[in-house]
């Protein structure tokens, strides 16, 4: 009976894989809805296992987590939703867009997912009734529909590395909430406008980890949220701290 549960418990990870699509998985927690401090733990799948790779402490928005639009469409009872400009970073699983960062692309080779600079020109369009809408556009080639944008290249270091997160996108809704991005935190009590942020050591650590070959995702929920889920995408377990 033991072995039979345990083959039906590996089947059913197996399948829970294939259907995330992913064998690299970053999971973001919190203790709360409003909480702006948390912790990042990296997967990766090994055996038809999630194993371990390493962690790290984390902030996101200001405010908290809402439930933002992501892979999956999560209805969560009574739980805030991401709009834009609220200062939350989205909850969900997301898929994971460019790298992006100050160096030169030559000297960014080593970051196994495509990469894109942060010329001084790239600019992310937050205004909601732009056709660029949360996408990545040259200020000086795109059509200048919008009023509302923020600069890659930034005069401080927040944005010298980074991933752009694929909340509410490719498929975007106005409003939903736009340019949000895992990049380096100011420090570990200030929350972010809507990313998630952490140190440059283990920022570049993440970067040097993440290959898009093997479509990594990112889950970012509240503890309780998502040891309720867990079952359901056969999540890995995470033990309390």
């Amino acid at each position: 009976m033991a072995a039979a549960w345990a083959q039906t418990a590996v089947k059913n990870r197996r399948k829970a894989a294939e259907r995330l699509n992913t064998r690299q998985l970053m999971v973001v927690l919190t203790n709360g809805w409003d909480n702006l401090q948390g912790k990042l733990y990296v997967f990766k799948m090994s055996r038809n296992k999630w194993a371990l790779q390493f962690s790290n402490v984390i902030v996101v928005g200001s405010k908290g987590l809402g439930v933002g639009d992501g892979l999956v469409k999560l209805i969560i009872k009574n739980a805030p939703v991401k709009k834009e400009g609220d200062k939350k970073s989205p909850a969900g699983i997301f898929s994971i867009g460019k790298a992006f960062g100050y160096a030169d692309k030559k000297d960014a080779g080593w970051i196994k997912n495509p990469y894109i600079k942060a010329f001084d020109t790239l600019i992310c369009v937050d205004d909601m009734h732009s056709a660029n809408y949360n996408t990545l556009v040259d200020k000086d080639t795109a059509k200048t529909d919008y009023h509302s944008f923020e600069y890659m290249h930034r005069k401080d270091d927040y944005y010298k590395w980074g991933l752009f997160i694929n909340h509410n996108a490719p498929k975007t809704v106005p409003g939903d909430g736009s340019c949000v991005f895992m990049h380096i935190w100011e420090n570990n009590h200030a929350g972010t406008t809507g990313c998630t942020a952490m140190t440059e050591s283990n920022l570049l650590r993440v970067l040097h980890w993440i290959n898009a070959k093997y479509n990594p995702l990112l889950v970012q929920l509240p503890k309780t949220e998502y040891n309720r889920l867990r079952t359901r995408f056969s999540l890995p377990k995470i033990s309390s701290e």
